[in-house]
């Protein structure tokens, strides 16, 4: 998106070079001047019609003026100290807006014809063909956790069920949980990085990654809460990234290299309708 905001900032330069070197009526006056440029009230209507009390318009209007003149005189030093052919903006502002254009309608054309769906074979073949790029950055933990408040009514129960791991308890741990715990996690899917287990409990943050191995239970407590978790499996960084930690990762490069596909495919579309109609030529 840098490069779209160049096309809004070379445009404003050649818009106002233009509305500068316009002629104006003669009773127009001025409202200010910086260097060579002249700010008229026809350029500044939005401050002067600002809401607010007198005394707000008038701070707007003053400020709104010293951003005009700072941007003006910026402009004026600009051009005295670079070389022609670095001021020759035209080009790209003209190729700025073709990609800015084809994009926009590249999105549009992607709305209107991209397949979103995506099936679980797809991303295990992806998955598979990929999987240099699927190695962990940071270490990752599958755990339920829960954190309960010393004076929980349910706690002891909330205890028992959680060491049982049953799971035909899960129902009944989680309600137990939502009615209890300040917090919890109850899923023996899905992964979490290590450390967001550990910012939510202060004296994990002591224990190596290391210790934190798969059928660990871990008990702390503080003044206010009991912490508990029990690690369900552990990957350290460096490893094979398991496909279900990455399946929102896959889905995002499969839609990505769908929309490219689709693009690229449009784009040889036109240029074969054109060869039909003898609407391209080579010279």
């Amino acid at each position: 998106m840098i490069k779209y905001a160049l096309i809004v900032f070379a445009i404003s330069l050649v818009s106002c070079s233009k509305t500068d070197a316009g002629e104006r009526d003669s009773d127009q006056k001025p409202i200010a001047k910086a260097g060579t440029d002249k700010l008229y009230e026809e350029n500044i209507k939005e401050a002067l019609m600002g809401g607010g009390s007198k005394k707000d318009s008038a701070y707007y209007l003053k400020k709104s003026i010293e951003r005009w003149a700072t941007e003006a005189l910026f402009y004026q030093e600009a051009l005295s100290k670079l070389d022609k052919e670095e001021i020759q903006v035209e080009k790209q502002v003209e190729e700025y807006r073709r990609e800015l254009v084809n994009y926009i309608y590249s999105n549009r054309i992607i709305e209107a014809n991209l397949d979103t769906v995506i099936s679980n074979a797809e991303i295990e073949a992806y998955y598979n063909e990929h999987r240099d790029n699927f190695i962990l950055k940071e270490n990752i933990i599958k755990v339920n956790y829960i954190k309960v408040p010393v004076k929980a009514s349910g706690l002891e129960k909330i205890k028992r069920l959680l060491f049982a791991g049953q799971s035909s308890d899960a129902q009944q741990l989680k309600q137990l949980c939502s009615q209890n715990a300040e917090n919890y996690f109850i899923n023996d899917s899905t992964w979490l990085y290590m450390d967001e287990i550990k910012k939510e409990i202060p004296a994990l943050k002591d224990e190596s990654d290391l210790n934190l191995g798969a059928g660990r239970v871990v008990q702390f407590a503080d003044e206010s809460y009991y912490y508990y978790l029990k690690i369900k499996d552990v990957k350290i960084k460096n490893a094979l990234s398991p496909i279900n930690f990455e399946r929102q990762n896959i889905k995002k490069f499969i839609i990505n290299n769908r929309k490219a596909q689709l693009i690229m495919q449009y784009k040889q579309l036109l240029l074969e309708k054109a060869k039909t109609a003898k609407n391209f030529e080579t010279y």
